[in-house]
């Protein structure tokens, strides 16, 4: 074999590496928005229910109109009576552009907030979705609920529409998307995404692992 012949096939083998490295590396590389998600911190934007310093901090992406938030809110609501020193819940508002509603009611929860009763908004939208959910318009509704709560109602009015309501949405929405958030409901336990639990003990295991410093 000629020096000219052993040149060539060192170099043939030499590009074949090459390739076959730059395959592997386009293979291993992360899509993008498909890195760990990473909740941004509770600040005082956030709608908080449960003591400021507890050991676990459970954050809820939600969207009121979304059947499976609504199945978990039970949960969500049990944890929360139960946990109740252990445990502050976080709720996020992601609507999802397929329920015709998520919006109208997510602006409701906000205009609720600004009288502080979020979290009492909160509870009916969840255990009355089946009521709203699929009218046309849930304007109406959404003043009887907020008579229902005490609220004043030119300020709730003048509120569920206006334009510092829907920012307050829409950020929410926005951070969402921006750390990978794509279904609903989604939670995290302490900085950690988990996965949707398929019970309220296999839950409530998640939520006393993590405040006793475990992991499971």
């Amino acid at each position: 074999m000629n020096i000219k012949r052993i040149i060539f096939w060192v170099c043939f083998i030499i590009i074949l590496g090459l390739i076959f490295w730059g395959l592997v590396v386009a293979m291993n590389k992360p899509a993008p928005g498909s890195g760990p998600i990473v909740a941004g911190p509770v600040t005082s934007a956030d709608h908080v229910l449960g003591p400021k310093n507890a050991s676990v901090t459970l954050i809820e992406y939600g969207d009121f109109q979304c059947p499976a938030c609504g199945a978990y809110y039970s949960l969500v609501k049990r944890l929360t009576q139960e946990a109740s020193t252990t445990l502050s819940l976080v709720f996020r508002h992601f609507p999802l552009p397929q329920h015709a509603n998520a919006l109208i009611t997510a602006q409701a929860a906000e205009a609720a907030s600004l009288q502080g009763k979020f979290w009492e908004m909160y509870d009916l939208l969840y255990s009355n979705q089946a009521e709203w959910s699929d009218v046309p318009d849930a304007h109406a509704i959404m003043n009887t609920y907020a008579q229902k709560i005490g609220l004043d109602m030119v300020k709730f009015k003048a509120d569920l529409d206006s334009t510092a309501v829907k920012d307050a949405v829409n950020a929410d929405a926005d951070e969402s998307r921006k750390i990978g958030i794509n279904s609903t409901p989604t939670f995290i336990v302490n900085g950690k995404v988990i996965a949707n639990p398929q019970s309220y003990e296999a839950f409530k295991s998640l939520i006393e692992a993590a405040a006793s410093g475990s992991s499971k």
